[in-house]
């Protein structure tokens, strides 16, 4: 599948695939559960401890209340073990379901790749850059600490010196169809809470609804028309089985 902006993998119109992964919070995510009672972002990120990161987490939790009254829930994926994500959020964990998968396996189903090791280079200089010039370094140090501790530091760092992940979005509505999508590089910008629920409104109500409404009328359209057969049918055969003047079923006995 490739959308019009030219990259392979879960285009718009698509029904968007399945997954289901533990959370931050215990509970396990089901994209399906979503299903006819809530539209959903489903946004891959490059992680929760770079000061982009950090950034587009904080214009998620801006937005978050207009999501909600959007009818919209927000699903973070991350590329990080799920045991360091627990240790660095703490007692304060995030709104919203937050997922993590470091295999990388549901960014790929998804389209999302990875850019080689020149643009990680070119991330990681420009994050560490951004961090130590605003006096940032806390929290990547914090990052750095819960990889050693979980054993996943060389790991980490050989994901942060050899590729640079895609970020992606996509609107998810209520019926599990793909009706938007954002993907940008690793430190790209990328839209704010406030402005995915205006997405949501625009891509997901009143599509969904008029979706719906004409589903219904082809619905009873084929309906119609297919009682329309029947009782032509069954008028025919009726016509057939009346008796002739003989008293005989067949028409042509008196012919």
């Amino acid at each position: 599948m490739t959308s019009t902006d030219g990259h392979a993998g879960v285009a718009v119109g698509d029904v968007a695939p399945p997954f289901s992964l533990p959370s931050l919070r215990g509970a396990t995510v089901d994209l399906t559960a979503y299903r006819g009672k809530r539209n959903v972002v489903v946004w891959f990120s490059r992680g929760f401890t770079c000061p982009f990161c950090r950034a587009h987490t904080d214009g998620m939790r801006a937005g978050y209340a207009e999501l909600q009254a959007a009818e919209t829930e927000v699903i973070q994926v991350a590329p990080n073990l799920l045991d360091a994500a627990r240790r660095y959020f703490g007692p304060t964990p995030l709104p919203f379901p937050f997922i993590c998968d470091p295999d990388k396996r549901l960014y790929a189903v998804y389209g999302l790749g990875e850019r080689g090791a020149l643009e990680a280079t070119k991330t990681a200089v420009v994050s560490f850059a951004h961090a130590f010039t605003h006096g940032d370094t806390t929290n990547q140090i914090r990052g750095a600490y819960f990889d050693v501790m979980n054993r996943n530091f060389l790991r980490r760092l050989h994901h942060h010196a050899s590729s640079a992940l895609d970020q992606g979005m996509f609107l998810v509505d209520k019926q599990g169809i793909v009706r938007h999508r954002t993907i940008v590089g690793p430190i790209e910008p990328m839209p704010g809470g406030g402005e995915l629920a205006k997405l949501a409104r625009e891509r997901c109500g009143a599509m969904a609804v008029a979706s719906g409404v004409a589903f219904c009328r082809v619905r009873s359209r084929e309906i119609y028309l297919s009682n329309s057969r029947r009782s032509s049918n069954w008028s025919s055969i009726s016509r057939r089985r009346e008796p002739s003047a003989c008293g005989s079923p067949s028409r042509s006995c008196c012919a």
